[in-house]
């Protein structure tokens, strides 16, 4: 299941995520959900809870069923819990206030959550020029640039190549809603070249 975070209501997507988030933090005063895979845990018995009850808004029901699926298939490396936050940080109009590095990586999990593959490649695959697919809609970032590219607050102090494969019409509002700054480049074989620039 894909969510088009940008069709969905804002109000309604900011509640689940403020609920959860409070929730994590009353369980984590309690001294529960400390961990990684607590928090993982307790994520999940939250939204299961949270659908079998009908406890939030119908239209938010896909949004649970997506973080579980996700939550199910990854355990606990899915980061439940920064999937809440992103969605939080977002829904309440704060994502222009954020890092570049983090609306880098939102921009990124957004991609994720529309069906796209997410590759972090090594430097020898990404000069030869690697892809999984040719059709594949998938971004692709250079492995050894990511850190490099980014201060320790997040900053983005140089700039950051990012290939992409298949149809990308759809990334530019993206692109814009992340208030993200990209640099369209001559085109690879097969690739779609970007670099992202200080905004």
């Amino acid at each position: 299941m894909t969510i088009a975070y940008e069709t969905r209501p804002t109000s309604e997507l900011s509640h689940l995520a403020w609920c959860a988030l409070v929730a994590v933090r009353l369980a984590q005063q309690e001294g529960k959900a400390q961990s990684q895979l607590q928090q993982h845990l307790f994520i999940m018995q939250w939204l299961m809870t949270a659908q079998k009850r009908r406890l939030l808004p119908k239209n938010v029901a896909p949004d649970i069923a997506w973080l579980l699926a996700q939550g199910k298939k990854y355990g606990f490396s899915a980061n439940l819990f920064n999937k809440i936050d992103y969605i939080y940080r977002s829904s309440v109009g704060e994502l222009a206030t954020q890092s570049v590095l983090f609306r880098f990586t939102y921009f990124i999990e957004t991609l994720k959550t529309m069906g796209w593959l997410d590759f972090l490649v090594p430097p020898k695959d990404w000069e030869n020029g690697w892809k999984c697919s040719e059709t594949a809609s998938a971004v692709y970032t250079p492995k050894a640039q990511l850190h490099p590219s980014f201060d320790d607050t997040g900053a983005l102090i140089k700039s950051l190549p990012i290939r992409f494969t298949g149809d990308i019409s759809g990334i530019y509002a993206l692109m814009e809603q992340c208030y993200l700054s990209f640099r369209q480049q001559p085109e690879l074989t097969e690739f779609s070249v970007f670099t992202l620039e200080s905004s």
